[in-house]
């Protein structure tokens, strides 16, 4: 055997062991020459679990899926050239979101950079707006340097894993040929685990504990990426704090009596309100009048968020904690109780009179919201509703009032891309089913073939309202009428029945509600159910609940 072979096969088990003692069980490969020591390494680990996935953007989007159904960090692996180009825009989501994916690119070998050899761009740091850590290594050489550098890089990079730095890394490695490590070296792969410490914290509340004894507070909760948060639900309870949780907080089906859940229907319908401080905890909320109060209130700001990268938006706060929920309200027992009775007494009746309008609303509504609202109900206790961007998630955040349901979305970028695979990769772990809307849908059709080739069930429902429909509620709509169709509307007139049968998904189409109520969703396997709406009426029908819901609420002033 060449020594080339040899140190070649050292190199890429070592790193793969290396990539399993921190943690990662499974890797998303997109098939490649460049990639091949690599991907026979995974494929030959007795442990990891090998994906197999064509399309680079879709297999990102896959491995997202599966951090977000294991709580674990999962890999992704291509060749060189533009295929890691296709990472980009799964990586820029798991940045914003703290996920902690690897991204593994094959190289070639420095000789071959910049001199016009086929299939070589500049790979190195290519992913630097985004990662939290990055390594170009160099090419196996038997210096014994390599094996320390591997043990030490991933030791470094560990800590982005797990905890307040989580995030995406990525590691680039060059390969020159011949590219096929020795098979007769498995024993080279090794499963030991190495642990990744939490630390439990206390902080110093001397700065806010004259804030927190003012007449009028808020807790905001946005997605808190499944911690526990018994100690912010107790502190609420001493406390008599209004909960504002979104629908990403998992905090709305835990019926407790703090619960805000209508908040963005009320404000929408034009209640204003005013407090001394507020509580953010987790990631920015979905709801962009929430988000514009926070951004214009005088209220005393205070931001807990387990990230180093804490989240400014949508205003700076006065200050910040990076810490985990249950410590930081842990360090708060002590504080003597403030009694705010009246205050969230009124949260309370405003938020009933919203879920009584919502559920007439439900009955005599026929738009896209009526739709979601039938869904959420007909979904079992305990199920995973994987939720696209634009309209379907806010809809589902006026309309998720305490139905004890577990919601997901890609909430860092918000883009629509990717949507499909990611929603496949939770069904690997976790029963999923998928609200989408038409152009998120086709914009990862590719998607759906890990289910054909894998035997994935996700049962998907598709809001067809032909074209962009959350533009009818921005200012071109009416600004730029004679240019909106075309340029925002975006109508693309696809037969969706023909990717159902292209990827061996069931199908059934509707267009009336009766006939959507009652129906009883398919068991979990490969199924699509497409709803036909129209956008124009889709828009009226929210404006009318806007409108009803202002009249109540000025009734009660």
């Amino acid at each position: 055997m060449s020594n080339h072979k040899q140190h070649l096969t050292e190199q890429v088990f070592k790193f793969v062991s290396e990539l399993y003692a921190y943690g990662m069980r499974e890797i998303v490969v997109s098939p490649g020459s460049r990639s091949t020591p690599l991907a026979i390494a995974c494929e030959m680990h007795p442990n990891i679990k090998t994906w197999i996935h064509p399309d680079e953007r879709s297999a990102a989007f896959f491995a997202l899926g599966l951090i977000k159904g294991s709580n674990r960090p999962v890999a992704v692996l291509c060749t060189s050239g533009t295929a890691a180009a296709n990472y980009v825009p799964a990586v820029a989501e798991c940045a914003i979101s703290h996920l902690p994916l690897i991204v593994l690119t094959s190289d070639r070998p420095h000789e071959l950079r910049g001199v016009g050899a086929p299939q070589a761009i500049d790979q190195v740091d290519m992913f630097q707006n985004y990662v939290r850590y990055a390594f170009d290594f160099p090419i196996a050489d038997g210096q014994p340097q390599m094996m320390e550098t591997i043990s030490y890089q991933l030791q470094k990079a560990s800590c982005h894993l797990k905890g307040t730095h989580m995030g995406p890394i990525h590691f680039n490695l060059p390969f020159r040929e011949p590219l096929t490590p020795d098979l007769t070296q498995g024993h080279l792969l090794l499963s030991e685990s190495k642990m990744i410490s939490n630390v439990h914290q206390t902080v110093d509340i001397r700065n806010i504990e004259a804030y927190l004894s003012q007449p009028k507070g808020l807790i905001i909760v946005g997605d808190i990426q499944h911690q526990e948060a018994n100690d912010l639900l107790t502190f609420a309870t001493i406390h008599d704090l209004p909960i504002l949780a979104d629908p990403l907080s998992e905090l709305r089906h835990t019926e407790h009596q703090n619960l805000i859940t209508s908040y963005d229907l009320l404000m929408r319908s034009g209640l204003d309100f005013e407090a001394n401080f507020v509580i953010r905890v987790g990631r920015p909320v979905i709801s962009k009048k929430l988000n514009q109060w926070l951004k214009k209130s005088r209220a005393f700001q205070i931001l807990v968020q387990e990230s180093d990268y804490p989240d400014a938006f949508p205003k700076a706060p006065d200050v910040t904690y990076e810490i985990s929920i249950n410590d930081f309200f842990k360090s708060l027992h002590h504080l003597k109780a403030t009694k705010r009775p009246s205050f969230l007494k009124q949260w309370q009746e405003y938020n009933q009179l919203a879920q009584i309008e919502l559920e007439e609303f439900k009955e005599t509504g026929s738009d896209e919201a009526a739709y979601v609202s039938h869904l959420i109900d007909k979904l079992p206790e305990g199920s995973n509703l994987f939720v696209s961007n634009s309209m379907p998630i806010r809809d589902v955040d006026t309309l998720l009032l305490k139905q004890k349901i577990n919601v997901y979305a890609n909430r860092g970028a918000n883009g629509i891309d990717g949507v499909v695979s990611t929603a496949l990769g939770m069904a690997v772990h976790k029963d999923v089913t998928l609200l989408i809307g038409d152009l998120a849908f086709y914009h990862d059709m590719n998607g759906l073939l890990m289910a054909k080739l894998n035997d994935i069930n996700l049962n998907i429902v598709l809001l067809n309202n032909d074209g962009g429909g959350i533009f009818n509620y921005l200012p071109q709509h009416k600004e730029a009428n004679d240019y909106f169709e075309r340029l925002f509307g975006t109508p693309t007139g696809l037969d969706f029945k023909h990717t159902a049968y292209l990827y061996d998904f069931n199908y059934q189409v509707m267009n009336e509600i009766e006939t959507f109520k009652h129906l009883d969703l398919p068991k979990l396997h490969a199924n699509i159910i497409e709803i036909q709406t129209n956008r124009d009426e889709n828009q009226r029908q929210h404006e009318a609940l806007y409108k009803k819901m202002g009249e109540v609420i000025n009734a009660t002033l």
